[in-house]
């Protein structure tokens, strides 16, 4: 069957169309990656009478990634620029038992510190010594609220961002009535809001099972966040590589 010019060049169009479309849905989808706060992984390798172990060997895996590098002479260690969601991770000494570390989750904009992270001498043919790591339920400091995944995935609230998270602290008021949220006596409307970096005008809009990580400042706001009175609530949400690695942990 022959295909007219007409037919031809109509073809031809819708192609160069869905081309530019494809280039510019991987376009944005950079442009958001790169727009994620990125958090920070830290500890330290000691040995099974909390001795420091220099030079021990560390593997992060999670995310689609996997980082290593050597710990320092104090046996710390510290991966920078990491993107929220759930890790694991490896020390490897000589001499020692190899440790893993799993289901660490990384927030944004947050430093996740492990800790002593503890080598035993090393036994033949036992397997690594396997750890799950469990953060507090609440981490925060005098303006800053975490909340983890677990606390997430079990609230009443999950189906509404913004009361699942003032639901966490005495701070933070949603009057009846009103969908704005109000940090410490703030005017409605001062609350920004970050969700995976970028900068928005509400959390509507956020299935509650998509929710990965919540933290959010009070006061003391950085000032990469913006001049604001009332406060700032950042949302990322969960990855494929989020439940991959959980479920590999578990295995």
């Amino acid at each position: 069957m022959r295909i007219s010019g007409a037919e031809f060049s109509l073809n031809l169009k819708i192609m160069n169309t869905k081309i530019k479309l494809l280039i510019a849905a991987v376009f944005c989808s950079g442009m958001l990656s790169a727009q994620v706060t990125l958090g920070t992984l830290k500890g330290k390798i000691v040995d099974s009478d909390n001795k420091v172990i220099p030079m021990a060997k560390v593997l992060v895996e999670g995310q689609g990634t996997v980082n290593r590098m050597v710990a320092d002479v104090d046996g710390k260690f510290s991966f920078e620029a990491m993107k929220p969601g759930i890790y694991n991770i490896k020390a490897v000494a000589l001499g020692k038992d190899t440790t893993k570390v799993n289901t660490i989750e990384v927030k944004p904009d947050a430093i996740t510190d492990l800790g002593a992270i503890a080598l035993n001498e090393k036994s033949t043919g036992l397997p690594p010594i396997i750890i799950v790591y469990k953060p507090k339920l609440i981490e925060k400091d005098v303006a800053k609220i975490e909340i983890k995944t677990e606390d997430i995935a079990h609230s009443p609230n999950i189906q509404n961002p913004k009361e699942l998270f003032a639901s966490m602290n005495s701070d933070i008021i949603i009057p009846e009535g009103s969908t704005e949220m109000i940090i410490r006596g703030s005017r409605p409307g001062d609350v920004i809001y970050y969700v995976d970096g970028v900068k928005s005008d509400d959390l509507n809009g956020v299935p509650g099972v998509g929710i990965g990580s919540m933290m959010g400042y009070t006061g003391g706001i950085p000032a990469k966040y913006g001049d604001t009175t009332g406060g700032v609530v950042i949302l990322e949400t969960k990855s494929y590589f989020d439940l991959y690695y959980a479920w590999k942990a578990r295995q």
